[in-house]
């Protein structure tokens, strides 16, 4: 059984000590480290991180993610080395004077010939902090703080039991996909909130959560959860974890019996923000049937050291996105008109943008490990979220079916066939759907296709108005954002006046018709006085150089949209287990 410990000197130095023992179990045993996690489907190259490897017998590198170790099959191993961890996000590690954040895809190496054994985890940890994962406590019979050798007796407690003092906080994972897809937090300070429901534990963990109101959030994530698992007839587990770091921005992760969270502190004192927390639990909670358990063929099992195109993104994540926002309100947490601002807003996003034209759906979620935010692209224009897209096509394919069914049926038949499934081939949400209704040729129009979506008429079926209009006024056409204290056009929209006129990205605007643009304010304001059909010169500095172009007043690309509620239906009742 692998044994791998983590520990730290100066925390300051952002270095996590991993220490790997093992019998080898071939010749030259080969060490490999993931490239990228699930979840984020984009090769993050972990390895880069690694650093001073060394152990019982000569390590050393031979490729870009793997080491060797220089010992016999059968000999006794010892392989350590250091990483940083200096990035707190959802996905990542991080060491702190106060914390470890451990994400075991990007810390721990996986000992060739042994990833379906099982796996120990220690985590030196001092001995006030407090140790959160998904995994189960190991109780072990040595107790001289350096862990178990590979063949000592152990016995297995439920996750989260509070560490006694002799404790070598020891959690046991039954392979090493299990060690990889299990977070922890260890930290002397974290609020703790437990409930029962379903048959099954809920903890939600809050670190950094100091000033907020954290316990606001129990009761709702009790309802997401009781109305997720009548969707199944049940619920997946019987205890799970929301792990939430307190901090600067959104982000999320999921895993088997847990999620990651990070939230936006300074958005958590207004509805706004409290929306966004439970919609973020809402999906992930939700990933727990759909990605953890259902899950493209191409993940079974995941190669964590190569890119695996899959067109099952949209559904993966689009579909998680619409069942994650719905739960809010079919257990009542959102009112309708809160789902269909929800709604309108997904949907104005994705209508701006000039991909929607030319990128099928399931194509963008297959080019998704080319979407990488350092590397743009023409991203603006060459791309859309799979995420947000997929919501819509799935919140349309649930209305297409129930149309087609007379109500009969819904999108949850279908899931709850894809959860019979488990492992889905590429063909599968299509397979499926086909077996609940009729929907004609919705994949191969909408899915598959780039024809623009039947919004008005399957809202009317629900009851819902659905309206398109241009903005008024003239528009530039580009995301413009300031830094170091210049105006700077972050991208320019396809079909503005931006484009026309021939600006780039990373254009600094100086002037619009003589009017100084020294702040996106005082661009709003000369836009205002700037009307379609005008010319005006606009000066922009391009690698040092002042431009003059010339910028013809175009429409706002962006449309605006707006969904409301009609009266009462018994359509829209069904669909979102509605009163009115």
């Amino acid at each position: 059984m692998p044994h791998y410990l983590v520990s730290w000197g100066d925390p300051r130095d952002r270095l996590y000590d991993v220490t790997i023992r093992f019998t080898a179990p071939n010749d030259i045993p080969r060490l490999l480290l993931p490239a990228w996690r699930p979840g984020r489907y984009l090769i993050q190259n972990y390895a880069a991180n690694v650093r001073e490897w060394g152990g019982s017998h000569r390590v050393w590198k031979d490729g870009k993610t793997s080491w060797r170790a220089g010992a016999r099959a059968g000999e006794a191993v010892t392989v350590t080395y250091r990483y940083y961890a200096g990035i707190l996000d959802a996905g990542s590690s991080f060491l702190d004077d106060d914390e470890a954040y451990i994400n075991g895809t990007n810390l721990f190496m996986l000992v060739e010939g042994l990833r379906g054994e099982e796996h120990r985890l220690t985590i030196a940890a001092p001995a006030e902090w407090r140790i959160e994962t998904q995994l189960p406590r190991v109780i072990l019979s040595r107790e001289d703080g350096e862990g178990p050798p590979a063949d000592s007796a152990s016995s297995v407690l439920a996750p989260g039991v509070p560490r006694c003092a002799r404790d070598d906080t020891s959690f046991l994972a039954r392979d090493y996909d299990h060690l990889l897809d299990s977070p922890v937090i260890a930290a002397a300070a974290m609020t703790r909130y437990t409930f029962s429901e379903g048959g099954a534990r809920f903890h939600l963990i809050f670190r950094g959560g100091e000033g907020i109101d954290t316990e606001q959030f129990v009761e709702p994530t009790r309802v997401i959860a009781r109305t997720q698992a009548e969707l199944f007839g049940g619920l997946p587990f019987r205890e799970y974890r929301f792990l939430y770091h307190v901090r600067d921005k959104w982000h999320g992760v999921e895993h088997e019996d847990s999620c990651s969270i990070i939230v936006k502190r300074s958005a958590l004192f207004d509805a706004e923000g409290y929306d966004h927390l439970l919609l973020i639990a809402a999906h992930e909670l939700f990933h727990a049937w759909n990605v953890k358990r259902i899950v493209p063929a191409k993940f079974a099992p995941y190669d964590y050291w190569t890119e695996t195109p899959t067109r099952l993104l949209w559904a993966m994540e689009g579909l998680t996105s619409y069942y994650g926002a719905l739960s809010l309100v079919r257990g009542g947490i959102w009112t309708v008109a809160r789902y269909l601002e929800h709604l309108r807003k997904e949907i104005e996003t994705l209508e701006a943008l000039p991909a929607r034209l030319h990128l099928p759906l399931s194509q963008a979620g297959f080019d998704g490990w080319l979407s990488d935010p350092a590397q743009m692209h023409d991203h603006p224009n060459a791309w859309y979220s799979f995420y947000t897209k997929g919501e819509i096509v799935s919140a349309l394919l649930d209305l297409t079916i129930r149309t087609a069914s007379n109500g009969t049926k819904s999108l949850d038949d279908v899931m709850r066939l894809l959860w019979e499934q488990r492992i889905l081939e590429e063909d599968a949400v299509e397979r499926a759907v086909a077996q609940v209704a009729d929907t004609g040729d919705f994949f191969a129009r909408y899915v598959d296709g780039v024809e623009p979506l039947p919004y008005a008429e399957l809202f009317a079926a629900a009851g819902v108005a659905f309206a398109s209009r241009p903005r008024a006024g003239s528009s530039l056409g580009a995301k413009v954002k300031m830094a170091d204290g210049l105006l700077i056009a972050e991208n320019v929209i396809r079909g503005g006046a931006g484009m026309a006129a021939g600006l780039l990205p990373n254009d600094e605007l100086l002037s619009l018709d003589g009017t100084r643009t020294a702040s996106e304010a005082a661009l709003a304001t000369a836009l205002r006085a700037f009307r379609i059909g005008d010319s005006a010169e606009l000066l922009v500095v391009r690698a040092g150089v002042v431009k003059r172009l010339s910028l013809e007043g175009r429409p706002d690309p962006r449309p605006e949209i707006t969904l409301r509620a009609a009266q009462p239906n018994e359509f829209r009742r069904g669909w979102l287990h509605v009163s009115s």
